[in-house]
């Protein structure tokens, strides 16, 4: 066998994804939220028997080597590297073209890893320090961290001797062109405890270099490069993502110290950012292994700042969201210091990020509050609270701050219309069924993809077409709903369709002979699908009818009150039955 053929033998393709996405058996297969684009439906799918996988949304697919080359961003020959070692295959032959720029940059971290190491080694001065931080030897090891010397030019002599050229160190982002002589380069690290980065496959990429004494920014970071883009590398991901999956939960600090010690703690499921603010890049990929996020910034202004920004593109993506108060002057790292029980006693006691805003905001003013108070309360929760992505927790909150501030939801939802989004930072690919979709139409199309292939199980009577975007889809929803049955052909329906209308029509089709189900399954799907369905939209009206009798009573309209409670009631009373049944 070839080596990319022995590789394909000893590696499944579900073990390889799982650790990068969180897949969920679906029949013969498995599902996802796609890890290339945001979505709310997952489209995602892996055959462990055709060993492919394939999302429909943004219609890409292949093998591991494509899914690597894709996930990773890296091209073919570092995907066969990474995959070859996983699989314990050895590369006998390395083609030169195979020795890329990137594999090189791979290369140079390397062995500047073992170059701080034997630095660290030798500094007792050094050592001293970390184990006063509470940092263990093995711990040390474990994270390979190090120590950059202060000298001008210790790494880039090191790296010399070894063979490799100044452009490329540069290339690596460890070593600075010297501007006043316009020659020669210096290190870009000096006196400073080493933190390398790694990726999710283990491999090297960046460093953090955090002060060690003297003056100077606190951390320093390698600059953008091949290999490494601050906007998508998350520390410490690589040994912490089997952690975020089993707890379902991630912890997001701000420091590597505070990732170091965190683990050495036992809190295995802590990551951070490196050389920039959380990003919806981070996020996106945080969105593989959990929903569940909980935020421990250090407790001081920027902390807080830090937090509110990164929350409000959590909310957008629709983590679970949770804020750990820490004391102040404290930051994780310290707490574990202090007692490792502590550490964890913050973590469990962390509270839901509006709880927490709420709390937060309210603290600052006394109970009777002025309409100026009340004024400026809104105008910092309801930024937050446009950012919540589910429509239902969303009018939670807003009439929970309707009822503290004594006045009218509707009023707030006023106020709340006229607020500009979030500036999204979020790459969105637009879909060929009409792009961003509501809960009802995802469910319409799943209802539609059954319908064709299983036509005389499936009926779209009584479903609401009111709420598509996509023309296509309506028209084709339009169009199946009254040709089903048992005399349905779909060479015939197809002929009615247009361009567009087929070419989605066989992505669904495509999309369902692929999920693996069968009639009995299908019937089970068409039935959740249909009550699903009916209960959102008992569940709108509903909500529609709280906010007019929420009114109703602030105007004191008792004829008004009774009529829309018992319309609620009755509601309450059909939402009842399907939910019991």
């Amino acid at each position: 066998m070839t080596p990319i053929e022995e590789i394909k033998n000893r590696l499944d393709i579900v073990d390889v994804i799982q650790g990068y996405v969180k897949l969920k058996k679906a029949g013969k297969d498995y599902k996802a939220h796609c890890p290339f684009h945001k979505e709310k439906n997952p489209s995602f799918y892996v055959s462990p028997s055709k060993q492919i996988w394939h999302c429909f949304s943004c219609n890409e697919g292949g093998d591991i080597f494509s899914f690597v080359q894709k996930i990773e961003g890296v091209e073919f020959s570092d995907a066969l590297r990474t995959l070859a070692k996983k699989a314990g295959v050895e590369l006998k032959r390395e083609d030169p073209a195979v020795r890329s720029e990137r594999k090189i940059i791979y290369d140079i971290c390397e062995e500047a890893v073992v170059f701080f190491g034997k630095e660290l080694r030798k500094s007792e001065k050094v050592k001293d320090y970390l184990k006063n931080r509470g940092l263990k030897g093995e711990t040390v090891r474990d994270f390979r961290v190090g120590y950059a010397p202060d000298g001008w030019r210790g790494l880039y002599d090191y790296l010399v001797e070894l063979g490799f050229k100044a452009g490329d160190m540069e290339k690596a982002g460890l070593v600075v062109p010297n501007e006043k002589s316009k020659s020669g380069h210096y290190d870009r690290f000096r006196n400073r405890i080493m933190f390398p980065v790694f990726d999710l496959s283990g491999q090297v990429v960046g460093f953090s270099g955090r002060l060690f004494d003297g003056e100077g920014a606190k951390y320093i970071n390698t600059p953008d490069t091949l290999a490494y883009n601050k906007s998508h590398v998350i520390y410490a991901l690589d040994r912490a993502k089997v952690a975020i999956r089993k707890k379902d939960e991630c912890v997001l600090v701000e420091g590597q110290f505070d990732v170091v010690m965190s683990h050495q703690a036992g809190v295995k499921n802590a990551v951070a950012v490196s050389g920039s603010a959380v990003t919806s890049g981070h996020l996106n990929i945080l969105k593989r292994y959990t929903d569940n996020l909980v935020f421990a910034f250090d407790a001081d202004s920027g902390g807080e700042g830090a937090v509110k920004k990164a929350v409000g593109l959590a909310q957008e993506l629709d983590f679970n969201i949770k804020v750990a108060l820490l004391p102040e002057g404290k930051d994780p790292a310290d707490m574990v210091k202090d007692g490792v029980g502590k550490w964890k006693k913050v973590l469990k006691e962390s509270k839901p990020v509006m709880d927490f805003y709420f709390e937060s905001v309210f603290s600052k003013y006394s109970n009777d509050l002025s309409a100026k108070d009340k004024r400026d309360i809104a105008k910092e929760l309801l930024p937050a609270i446009k950012s919540i992505a589910n429509s239902i927790e969303q009018s939670h909150w807003l009439q929970l701050l309707g009822s503290r501030l004594k006045v009218s939801e509707k009023d707030l939802r006023d106020v709340l219309g006229k607020i500009k989004d979030r500036e999204k930072n979020v790459e969105e690919k637009t879909v060929d069924v009409g792009g961003k979709r509501s809960r009802e139409e995802g469910l319409i199309e799943v209802l539609i993809s059954l319908a064709l292939r299983f036509p005389k199980d499936c009926s779209l009577d009584g479903i609401d077409d009111s709420f598509f975007k996509s023309s296509d889809l309506k028209g084709i929803f339009l169009k199946l709903k009254n040709s089903l049955g048992n005399g349905f052909d779909l060479k015939e329906f197809k002929k009615n369709l247009s361009s567009g209308e087929k070419d989605v029509v066989d992505r669904l089709i495509f999309k369902m002979e692929y999920s693996g189900l069968d009639e009995k399954d299908a019937l089970e799907e068409i039935d959740n699908c249909t009550r699903e369905l009916k209960i959102l939209k008992i569940k709108k009206k509903m909500n529609d009818i709280g906010l007019d009798l929420k009114e109703a009573e602030r105007k004191g309209n008792k004829k008004k009150c009774s009529e829309l409670s018992s319309k609620f009631n009755k509601l309450t009373n059909e939402l009842n039955k399907i939910l019991n049944n």
